[in-house]
Formats: C-alpha cells, structure tokens, sequence
C-alpha cells in the first residue's frame, strides 16, 4: 500500500509539473506578445543606433508611477513559474537567485529585440524592475510553500481531459483578453475606482453572459469532480480582473449580473445526474442565447443585408451589437460540445445547429447595422468536426457516446 501510495504521489507531482511548464510557457509567449506589440520591427531603425541611444537605453530614468506598477507586476506570474520547476534539491537562497537571473535574462532579451522596433524603447531601468518582480516573486512562492500552500491539479474526471470541453473554455478566456494587451491604465482605478465599471446596462449583453457562464459550469462539471467551486470561482476572478487589465475593456456590469444569476444554476448542475445537468444547461443558456444574438428585435422593412463572405470583428464584449469572433466561436462550439453531451446524435446535432446558425444570420441581415454571414454554420461545422474526431479517438473522453 505505501508503494502504490508513493508512486501515485510521484505520478501526481510529475503532472504538475508538467502543468506548470505548459503555462510557463504560455506566459513567456503572452509576454514576448506585450512586449513586442505592434510589431513594427524595421532593420534600418536598428542600423541607425548609435552610442547616444545606447547611453540612453543604459541610463537609469525614473518611471512613471504607471509603468513602476506595471513593471513590478508583469515579471510576477513569471517569477512564481520558475521558482515552482527549479530543482527541489536547491536551496531558497539558490532558487530566489535562479529565479531572479532568469528573469533578468528574459528581460535583456525583450529589451534588445525591442530595440529593433520603432516604437518601443529599450531601458535598463524595466530590466532592473522586471529582474525585481521575478525576484519577489521567487520570494512569496516559497513563503507560501513555508507556510503549508502547495499547488495541486483539480481532480479530473476522467484520466484524459475532454479536448473539445478544454477549447470551449480557451475560447471564453480570449474573448476576455483580446486583443491580448495589457494596459497599465487599470493603475488608475486604486485612486478612481468607479472607473474600472461599466454601468451601462444592456438586456441583450446581459443574457450572453448569463448564457456564457451557465455553459461554462457545464463545460467544467464535466472536466472536474466535485466540488469545482474553487477552480471556477478562481477562474471567473481573473476573468473579471481581465476586463480592466486589458486595452479597451472595463469590468460591465451586465457580466457581473449575468454570472450573479447564473450561480443558481450551476449549483443545481453541480447535484444533478449526468444527463439533467447538460439538460438543464441547455434550457437556460440556448433562449439566452438567442434573446442575445436577435436582441435589441428592431427589425425593418428594408432590404436585408446579405454579406456571406464578411468576417465579424474579433470581439464585441458581447455588447448588445452583433457578437464577435470569438463570441461566437465560443458559443457555437460550446453548443455542439452540450448537445452532444447530452446523447443528441452527431447527426441531429449538425442539421439543427447549422439550421439555428443559419435562421440566426439571416434574421440579423432584416436588422440595422447588422449583416448575414457564412461564418456561424463553418463554425458549427468545424466544431461538429472536433466533436466527431473526439469520439473516435479518445475512449476516455467525459461524456462519451457511442458513434452514430
């Protein structure tokens, strides 16, 4: 009994660390992509440096208070990642250093590659408060660890997450973080709170969050076993943060109602069998939906606007306008994704989804301001596409159904 209880232990620590370097990873990714947007890379800008603005780059300045909290911030994630894979045998003194050159590291490598971009300006002061948030970092992740707090992976239903169940998620993350740039404009918000709000107030906003949030309990009901509340309540903590960290988004106030009303129902999926949970995920969140997408219904007697080949911005913050992108990659996967889960033949699954998408486009072409497009049934068929290759090639998969 003590081997096997060993080995699982060892099994479950090697998961987390294979977890944590996933998401190492992302995160230097996300980072590398705020560091270095717009993109405007130019070979003869770096040609042109010289010793003035090299003497420049390695001048200390004085930060704004903006960028001395950002800074500080930023490199935190980061810092807390690598402490977690550094080697156990190391000591604290040895692991803060590591943590604290690899951050350095990672900071003189964005700021040279900066240098080759016309509007970034490469400092060796956001060196030195990058180098200092890993290092703080290093610090709070062992005081935690000294204090009895070990990270550990929610409990899985099944031994393979549900791939299709995973994207779902992924999806309503982005369409949060989009266009994936900080902003250090939230820094604000400690002195003018009421600003992070958005307090305008939109029926058609507020039933696709409250339509988003019931689909998201039922996507992470089926990934973990009860109880997920701390995963999910987690996860809906930094989604919120997300709306005011972000360029161009404030906390709306239609989202913080819709996932308010939506806990109830989650709560009920929680207890519910199997099948009543994807059941009772669908009664709610599919008239939500609709009211969401149809809404505000002022349809007029013009001609209706049919652009089949027109691509719909990234996102729309699901305002009470036409959704967005990935609005709409996330609930028409997420849909498919339910009623598959709920024993509906792949079949049925693509006609009536490809039927709803399209009644749905052509009924906002009748609308102002709004136009058909193709792109609403090619993602019900692409997600139908996952779902199909999931049943065949995954015998473990929550919720699997024998093939039609």
């Amino acid at each position: 009994m003590a081997i096997r209880g060993s080995s699982s232990e060892r099994a479950a620590q090697s998961a987390l660390r294979r977890a944590t370097a996933w998401l190492l990873a992302f995160t230097v990714l996300f980072m590398l992509y705020a560091s270095l947007y717009p993109f405007d890379f130019s070979f003869a800008h770096l040609a042109g440096l010289g010793r003035e603005e090299l003497a420049r780059s390695l001048t200390w300045r004085r930060p704004p208070r903006t960028d001395l909290v950002a800074n500080l911030l930023f490199y935190l994630p980061f810092g807390a990642l690598v402490t977690s894979l550094a080697p156990r045998r190391w000591g604290a003194l040895r692991r803060v250093l590591f943590t604290l050159g690899t951050g350095a590291l990672l900071s003189i490598t964005i700021e040279g590659i900066q240098a080759a971009t016309v509007s970034r300006d490469p400092s060796i002061t956001d060196v030195t408060l990058n180098s200092l948030s890993a290092g703080i970092a290093a610090l709070l992740a062992l005081g935690a660890r000294g204090l009895g707090f070990q990270a550990a992976l929610p409990e899985l239903r099944t031994n393979r997450a549900d791939i299709v169940a995973v994207l779902v998620i992924a999806l309503w993350i982005a369409s949060h973080a989009a266009p994936f740039m900080p902003t250090t404009r939230f820094v604000s918000y400690f002195t003018h709170p009421e600003r992070a709000l958005d307090w305008h107030w939109s029926s058609a906003a507020f039933a696709g969050f409250f339509s988003a949030y019931v689909l998201l309990g039922a996507v992470l009901r089926s990934l973990l076993r009860p109880p997920f509340w701390r995963l999910f309540l987690g996860m809906v903590a930094v989604l919120l943060v997300a709306r005011i960290v972000f360029r161009g988004q404030r906390l709306d106030i239609n989202e913080c109602a819709g996932f308010v009303l939506a806990l109830p129902i989650i709560w009920q999926m929680m207890y519910a069998s199997e099948q009543s949970a994807y059941r009772l995920a669908l009664l709610w969140a599919a008239p939500a939906f609709l009211f969401f997408a149809l809404a505000p219904f002022d349809f007029s007697t013009r001609s209706p606007d049919f652009e089949w080949l027109t691509w719909p911005p990234l996102t729309s913050r699901l305002s009470s306008g036409e959704p967005g992108l990935l609005e709409l990659a996330f609930f028409y996967t997420g849909a498919v994704w339910l009623l598959r889960e709920a024993r509906v033949p792949l079949r049925r699954v693509v006609v009536g989804m490809l039927t709803t998408a399209l009644l749905v486009e052509v009924a906002q072409a009748w609308e102002p301001n709004r136009s058909a497009t193709l792109f609403a049934p090619l993602l019900v068929l692409i997600a139908s596409a996952f779902i199909w290759a999931r049943d065949r090639t995954s015998l473990t998969a929550p919720g699997a159904v024998p093939s039609d």
